[in-house]
């Protein structure tokens, strides 16, 4: 049906009953009597008496057969229903025995039984008021052989559906005025009044799904009632009723299954009862299945049939007029306002909440009578509402309350006077409609409630509004500063800053850069800068500012720039075997290779900060060792490429450029061919394509090809003069560049040969990147393009398994989308001067002493070597000295061991590998030797921001 039935009176209602018994409460004032008092909640009450404040009946049912003329029963609404009580009291015209509900009761009485709640029998002069009856299925208030009874402001209420009237008034009961009432039941009769009934007045009651009925009634008026029912039959009069129905508002709400029941009309009056019954200014909305009225036996679809008819309802209005809602409650406007009888018999001068009758301005006047009514139980009041409204609240800081007001009906608003409480014990009286307040102390729990009350000049008030209001402490000044960058722009920062809510002005906001650059005045709340810096490294950002209130807050972020790398190649650069890049010539002991990269094999000629080199060596006559440092400086201690006599090694160098162009290899011992080919190259410049452009992003190290478990490719042992592709995990959304990081190892070759890894394939390659012998176990770092999601490993010659590890990627600007939660955004490269941070050997860095098997080293970074906190990776030449077992050597930033290896290692052999390492959340790298012991050496080549 679309309604909902409540189980108990409303608030609004609760609040009433107990607020609106002025009438009653003043005339029991004028008569003497005894106040008797029930509570059943009081810890002294009893049922024997003597019913005073002091110690009250449990029940009403004594104070009831207690009271006489005059007396005044005050019940407390605290604790759970009353017991069912019958009503015998005996008053006079001048002495009544009233029943209400005591001041301070915070709801209505309420009586509850499972058949009448509240049954009057043989009273005479008793009213009650605020005395709710509560009933399942059964008759909840019955007046038998009562006369001169009035239950009023009251709610009657059955949980099912009745059979018998949830109010009953028997043939041998009269006088009985039953008003203000708000009557609940999901079907049945509401309201019956029995053959032999004289003189019952219903005025002002709700009745919500049930209607009136009288038989053979004298003198039954309805006056200005809302009957919201299931199936119709709002009223009905038989059998010789008199009486009258005026200002009555009816509506069905019924559902198909009514069209079993004859759907009744919503006003039958019979042929015995038509002409003494008098109905007009009635509002009348049937089922889309039923009829308006059935009178004298003839059904009318229309207000306007009857009356033409019969001159009854003359003035009616019906479902041609408008559409009554549920409960009839009239909105402006609406034909139901200021339309009513104001002189209909019965007719009560408030509705069924208290008010008063009003006189609507934007509604014609269209009833009779002298006043202004409405239809139906509820007068449409003056829609004048008051609020308040006031900014958020900070200890210390001055705060500002204004009413306001809706004020569709343009009531004058002058000579208001405005009462602020505001919550903390103090007022302020004002003629302006605002007040100025300072609070001292922070609500230190929920709320507290700021009202303001307007009252006219005459006292009279016009209403009141609240909020809930919580005060804060005052916020410290403070801002959130935070910079990024994108590989297409490596030198620029992009800078934004938030300051946080702060109630005073932000009077000075003052950002540098860190550079020595010229200080910028913000002038918003939230913005973000752009600065180009120049030079790479990383810059502290300080912004500093100053409030109204005289406060300061000095917040700093880093912004790293650095260089993006591009791939390019493989290309070789170095071959001293045949003259490329430097004379046809071995390098000796202490020798120096210089080699031109700016200009060379793709590189432009300015902007290159560092390349990526594949340094090989081969012929060697004695163990040594190789360094590559920029042309033109000290040559550091660092190693990056560790061999013995006759050995073929290869590991991939990052190494700053020269500000001449150049970089330098250095032999230590010995004589030794060198190689070197480009793997790509940094740059703080944007290419022609800055989609080439990328930074690195470090991900969970993850082995992505094992041909000896069939991981990545198929099981089994490579081939000679073969090419197998491998693809990667997808890290950024569609369209992106991304270059991997990988860790490639060969091992349990058939014979010596050489693999090379490119984005380029199948085609034989003419570089290398990692040489091999049969048996031996060998790693090196690699940087292939694999744009495409994919990279190929040739093989040169025999059998050999391959093993690869990813251990980063490199992405373009496109990458970090919030559209796509595993893309990842790479931070720039900056190069640093090769220094040794670790060496067991020595105890640099660690306790001197090799690491033991499944051992594990923790090695400070952030803040060493110009490696700034917040660095996502370092760039490592890590090198295994002396292994005394077959190992591998792991590094990691956090969390658990990943099964990868950086660096494999043959007992005795001294190996280095580049390596990307993560920075873990604590500012250190992890480094794991697998089995045996063996030194650690570790050297700096420059970090990742």
């Amino acid at each position: 049906m679309g309604r909902r039935h409540p189980l108990v009176a409303s608030a609004g209602l609760a609040v009433l009953l107990v607020g609106c018994l002025g009438s009653g409460a003043a005339h029991a004032d004028t008569v003497a009597g005894t106040a008797l008092y029930v509570n059943d909640a009081a810890a002294g009450c009893s049922d024997t008496g003597p019913g005073t404040a002091a110690e009250p009946f449990c029940q009403i049912q004594p104070a009831a057969d207690a009271a006489g003329p005059g007396d005044t029963v005050w019940i407390t609404g605290r604790g759970p229903a009353y017991a069912p009580v019958t009503i015998r009291s005996t008053g006079t015209a001048d002495a009544p025995v009233r029943f209400f509900a005591a001041a301070g009761s915070t709801s209505s009485v309420d009586v509850a039984g499972k058949a009448s709640a509240i049954t009057f029998s043989g009273a005479r002069y008793v009213d009650m008021a605020a005395i709710g009856a509560r009933t399942a299925g059964a008759t909840a208030v019955a007046v038998a052989d009562s006369q001169h009874i009035t239950y009023r402001i009251a709610y009657a209420q059955s949980t099912h559906a009745v059979t018998a009237p949830l109010i009953a008034v028997d043939g041998s009961s009269s006088d009985i005025s039953l008003t203000r009432l708000h009557v609940l039941l999901p079907s049945g009769p509401g309201f019956a009044a029995a053959a032999g009934a004289r003189n019952i007045t219903l005025a002002g009651d709700l009745f919500e799904g049930g209607g009136a009925e009288a038989a053979g009634t004298t003198g039954i008026d309805l006056a200005g009632d809302t009957f919201s029912t299931v199936c119709g039959d709002a009223v009905s009069l038989t059998d010789g009723t008199s009486g009258s129905v005026e200002n009555v508002v009816a509506r069905a709400d019924g559902t198909t299954a009514c069209s079993g029941t004859g759907t009744p009309a919503e006003i039958t009056v019979d042929a015995a009862s038509a002409p003494q019954i008098t109905a007009d200014y009635n509002a009348v909305n049937p089922l889309s299945t039923g009829t308006d009225y059935d009178w004298a036996g003839t059904a009318y679809a229309t207000a306007q049939a009857l009356g033409a008819a019969t001159g009854q309802g003359t003035h009616d209005l019906d479902q041609t007029d408008l559409t009554i809602p549920w409960l009839g409650a009239p909105a402006e406007h609406s034909p139901l306002v200021d339309s009513g009888d104001a002189d209909a018999p019965g007719e009560r001068s408030t509705d069924i909440d208290g008010h008063s009758r009003v006189d609507d301005p934007l509604v014609p006047d269209t009833g009779a009578g002298t006043g202004h009514v409405d239809r139906g139980a509820t007068e449409f009041q003056d829609p004048l509402t008051v609020s308040v409204g006031m900014g958020t609240g900070y200890v210390g800081i001055p705060v500002t309350a204004t009413a306001g007001f809706g004020n569709p009906w343009s009531d004058s608003l002058d000579g208001f006077t405005y009462t602020f409480d505001f919550g903390d014990g103090t007022t302020a009286t004002s003629a302006t409609g605002s007040a100025t307040h300072t609070y001292t102390q922070a609500t230190t729990s929920g709320y507290i409630q700021v009202v303001v009350l307007v009252d006219r000049a005459d006292g009279t008030r016009v209403g009141g509004g609240d909020l809930w209001y919580r005060v804060e402490p005052t916020p410290d000044l403070a801002s959130a500063v935070g910079c990024g960058n994108a590989p297409s722009e490596p030198d620029v920062a992009d800078c934004w800053y938030d300051i946080d809510f702060d109630p005073y002005a932000i009077t000075s906001d003052r950002i540098t850069f860190g550079d020595g650059s010229k200080t910028v005045s913000a002038t918003a709340l939230s913005d973000t800068l752009r600065h180009s810096y120049p030079a790479p490294g990383t810059y502290t950002v300080t912004q500093k500012i100053t409030d109204a209130g005289g406060r300061t807050a000095t917040t700093t972020a880093r912004a790293t720039v650095g260089a993006a790398f591009v791939g390019a190649g493989p290309k070789r650069l170095l071959d001293t075997r045949n003259g490329t890049g430097a004379p046809k010539r071995t390098v000796g002991a202490g020798g120096v290779v210089r080699l031109k990269v700016l200009g060379v094999g793709g590189v432009p000629a300015s902007g290159v900060t560092a390349v990526a080199l594949n340094v090989t060596d081969t012929g060697a006559t004695a163990t040594s060792y190789v360094t590559a440092y920029p042309d033109g400086t000290t040559r550091p201690t660092a190693s990056n490429l560790n061999f013995r006599a006759g050995e073929v090694d290869s590991n991939l160098v990052t190494v700053k450029v020269g500000a001449d162009g150049y970089v330098d290899l250095y032999n230590a011992h010995g004589k030794v061919n060198l190689l070197a080919d480009l793997e790509g190259y940094y740059t703080t410049k944007a290419v022609k394509d800055t989609q080439d452009m990328s930074g690195l992003a470090p991900v969970t190290p993850t082995r992505v090809l094992d041909t000896r478990s069939g991981t990545g490719a198929r099981k089994g042992a490579v081939g000679p003069r073969s090419t197998t592709t491998v693809t990667l995990p997808k890290y950024t959304r569609g369209g992106a560049t991304v270059g991997a990081v990988l860790d490639v190892t060969v091992t349990g070759g058939t014979g010596s040969g050489y693999i090379t890894v490119a984005c380029d394939g199948p085609n034989p390659p003419t570089t290398s990147t990692l040489d091999y012998r049969a048996g031996q176990t060998v790693s090196n770092l690699v940087i292939p393009c694999a744009y495409s999601g994919v990279f190929h490993i040739y093989n040169s010659a025999g059998h050999v398994q391959l093993i690869a590890d990813l251990q980063a990627v490199y992405t373009d600007d496109l990458a970090g989308s919030d559209e796509d939660p595993s893309a990842l955004t790479g931070g720039q490269f900056v190069g640093t001067t090769p220094a040794r941070f670790l060496d067991t050997r020595t105890g640099l860095g660690a306790p001197r002493k090799a690491l033991g098997a499944n051992g594990t080293l923790t090695v400070k970074v952030a803040g060493v070597h110009g490696v700034p906190a917040g660095a996502s990776a370092v760039l490592v030449n890590l090198t295994g000295v002396a292994p005394t077992a077959n190992t591998h050597l792991t590094a990691y930033g956090h969390g658990s061991l990943p099964n990868v290896s950086d660096d494999s290692l043959t007992a005795g052999q001294t190996r280095p590998v580049l390596a990307v390492v993560p920075v873990g959340a604590d500012g250190s790298v992890r480094i794991h030797n697998a089995l045996g012991s063996v030194d650690v050496v570790a050297d700096l080549e420059g970090y990742f921001g």
